[in-house]
This record gives structure tokens, sequence and C-alpha cells, in this order.
């Protein structure tokens, strides 16, 4: 009796192995099944990505700095409320620009070389899934955006003419434009163009400056931006000395040729890591221990800074109220694209060290070096902000540093105070070696 019992047991056992081993199977083969239809042979980043949404670790420092105001460019504000307005506009540039060269729409759609191509390599600028966005909406999209800027760069260039077919100058009424009409759309639309969650590539900003070209006295396409920029007296000497010729960079968007223009005519950057050797006291105490500080003229940059015999030499910098949010976005767009070194980011720090105070800031400006239009305690604390969370993979004034420190007298020590500016240095850079 025990015996059959025991086999009865021994019967059920393995009837319930055998449904787990099927319920198993079943479930390897559904799990399977499921996951190989995700899997995907491509990087779901193309390497030409160059666009981004700013990450939230850098966003959540200052929101506003990242979001346009009055005009959306590009897919990632596209079809937001407070830009209706600026759609409208758009329109209507682009009608005004077919009328002023005779030029049919489909003439102009039929210019580009490609449309299908093009449309797909304007999508893999974006570092983001663009799937919401149909193949026609997109191609619209980067004709309106890029006719609309080219029209805004020329009328700007020429404020008081427009261009006849036979491209001589006519005059013509901006009395109906919004935008020329406001004097605080210029600054308002500066701040827009400059962020990097606002940009289209620069290959369809050629392409359609070219296509609407038609023999004009209009300047190239990265003269016409440049000049654009410079209208704002703050954002002016940032880039006057930039040379396209001299730049070995192929340009990616707005955004990356006023980097390019800031960073590439600066001669020679040293890069090293940071050390206790590339760290400074503030301004005015090494002006106390005897270093001098000098404005430096006609420099071809705002980061050609250089020290010769106990002297620093420093490009003027005049901080105004788009000045944050530009290198804010230029530091966003080192973060996050790996064409691009961190030397804005570099320059950030190295000014962050010289500035720890008001004191520092007033001391600067009275060498004129810095030129405030905010006051001295907003100023001070500016640099210090703008790279919280950020990744600092090479200094690049890290020689100039140790140069700097090489000379200072041994009997000038750091404060307690200026101990912790390094210390909150450190935390709010993540240095990698």
């Amino acid at each position: 009796m025990e015996n059959h019992i025991e086999r009865r047991s021994d019967e059920h056992d393995s009837l319930i192995v055998a449904k787990d081993d099927n319920k198993s199977t079943e479930i390897v083969e559904a799990l399977e099944k499921a996951m190989s239809t995700k899997l995907r042979s491509d990087s779901p980043l193309s390497a030409k990505c160059c666009i981004f949404r700013v990450p939230e670790v850098l966003r959540r420092h200052k929101p506003e700095a990242y979001q346009p105001d009055v005009v959306s460019i590009g897919p990632f504000h596209r079809g937001g409320k407070q830009f209706q307005l600026m759609e409208e506009v758009k329109q209507w540039y682009l009608q005004n620009l077919l009328s002023r060269l005779n030029l049919s729409l489909k003439t102009l759609i039929q210019g580009i070389d490609n449309v299908v191509e093009f449309e797909k390599h304007a999508r893999r600028f974006y570092a983001q899934p663009l799937d919401h966005i149909n193949q026609n909406e997109f191609i619209e999209m980067m004709m309106l955006d890029a006719c609309f800027l080219i029209e805004l760069f020329r009328k700007l260039c020429f404020p008081d003419f427009k261009l006849s077919v036979t491209g001589s100058v006519q005059e013509t009424d901006t009395g109906n434009d919004p935008i020329l009409n406001m004097d605080c759309m210029l600054q308002y639309f500066c701040h827009d163009l400059l962020l990097l969650e606002n940009q289209i590539p620069w290959f369809v900003l050629e392409c359609f400056c070219n296509l609407t070209a038609h023999n004009s006295p209009y300047p190239c396409l990265t003269i016409l931006v440049l000049n654009f920029f410079s209208l704002e007296t703050s954002l002016a000497s940032n880039f006057k000395y930039y040379s396209e010729q001299n730049s070995r960079f192929k340009i990616l968007h707005i955004l990356d040729l006023i980097r390019t223009a800031i960073v590439v005519p600066t001669k020679v950057f040293w890069s090293s890591h940071i050390t206790s050797e590339s760290k400074l006291l503030p301004a005015n105490i090494l002006s106390e221990a005897g270093i001098e500080f000098r404005t430096r003229g006609a420099a071809e940059s705002i980061m050609s800074i250089d020290f010769r015999d106990g002297t620093f030499m420093i490009p003027q910098l005049a901080i105004g109220e788009l000045t944050e949010p530009l290198f804010r976005n230029l530091i966003a767009f080192e973060q996050c694209y790996h064409g691009r070194s961190h030397k804005i980011t570099s320059y950030v720090l190295l000014m962050n060290y010289l500035i720890s105070s008001s004191k520092d800031m007033d001391f600067l400006c009275d060498r004129g070096i810095m030129v405030n239009w905010l006051n001295s305690e907003v100023a001070s604390q500016f640099f210090s902000k703008l790279y919280n969370d950020t990744v600092l993979k090479h200094f690049y004034y890290g020689r100039l540093c140790a140069e700097v420190n090489s000379l200072h007298p041994s009997g000038s020590h750091p404060t307690a105070d200026h101990m912790h500016h390094f210390a909150i240095l450190s935390s709010s850079v993540k240095l990698t070696y």
C-alpha cells in the first residue's frame, strides 16, 4: 500500500515538473518573440547627432536659459501656442521672398538636390526620434524655418532696401513687419537663435541661402549670421575677428558657428588635467601679491588670455542679459556633442577662479577687463553658476595657471574663504582623468 502511494506521489511530482517545464518553455518563447522585435542593429543615436535636448541635470539650474521666448526653430519646440504669431510671420516672409524673386514655390522645392536624402540627412542631426513628424511636414518645417531666418538676416543687413529680380536694390516699406517694428525683438531673437534646442542644420540654411541668392549683393551666410548677432552690443566683440578661412571645422548649426567664431581665432591651447597647480586664487589676491592685470586690446578672441612677465592679459568681456544663456547653451553643446572639446567650459572655470566676490568683479571692471551691465553681486556669481554638474575632461588653461602659480610669492597663502571657494569649484565640476 505504501509503495502504491509513493508511486502515485512520484507520478504527481513528475506531472508538476512536466507542466513547469512546458510553462518555462512557453515563457522563454514568448520572451524571445517579444524582445527580438525590440532589438536593433543600429545605434539609436547617429554619430551625426549635434542638436540635443539639454539634459535635465543642466536644465534644472536655470530652465529659462534653454527655452525660446518668441520663435520656435526646428522640431523640439514646434507647435507651442506662444509661437503661433511667428509661424504666421514665417509664412508671410516666405511669400514675400517668392514674390520678390518671381519664384514659384514648386521651383524652390525642386531646387533641393534629392529631396528624400535631404530629409533623411537633416533628421540625423537631431538626437531624438522625430517619428511624430512625417516626411512632408519635416521638409516643410526645414524650408519654412530656413527661408525665414535667411530673409530676417538679409533684412537686418540691408534694413532700408530690398532686391528686385534683377539684383538691383529698391526701397521697401518695413512698416508692417512685426519683427523690425519692435525694438525689443532683436534681443528676443538673439536669445532664441542661440539655444541648443532651437537649431536647424547648417547645410539646410546654406541650401536655401544659395537657392535664393539670385546674384544678390548680400554676403555669404556665415557673415550674414555673425552680422545679425553683432547688432547686439553685448555679443559683438565675441567673434569680430573670426575668419571663415581660418576654421578647419565644418559648421553644424548657428550655435556651433558662434562657438567656432569664439574658439577658433585663439592661437594655442595647452590642455591638462586639473591639479593643485592649475587652481588660481581670486584676482584681488593675486593683485595684492604683485601680479598685474591688463585688458588685452585687439585680441582675436575673448579666450585669448595670456600671462607674461607677471602680467595677466585678458580680452574684454561684456556681461549682459544675453551672456548667460549664450554661455549656458555653449557649455551644454560641449557636454553633449562628442565632436567639440571643452574649451568654453575651460574659459568659464578660469574666470570663476579669478572672480570669487563682487570685490574681484569691481577690480576687473576697473582694469577694463569686464564690462558689467548687471549689478556687481549678481555678476560676481555669474561664472560660478554656469558649469554646475558639468564634466571637464581637459582644462585648456592648465599650463597658464601653473605659470601664474610658479611666480606667485610664497608668502601669499589662500585664506579659509578661498579654500572654501576651491571646494565649491571641485564639487560643481566633475573632473575626469
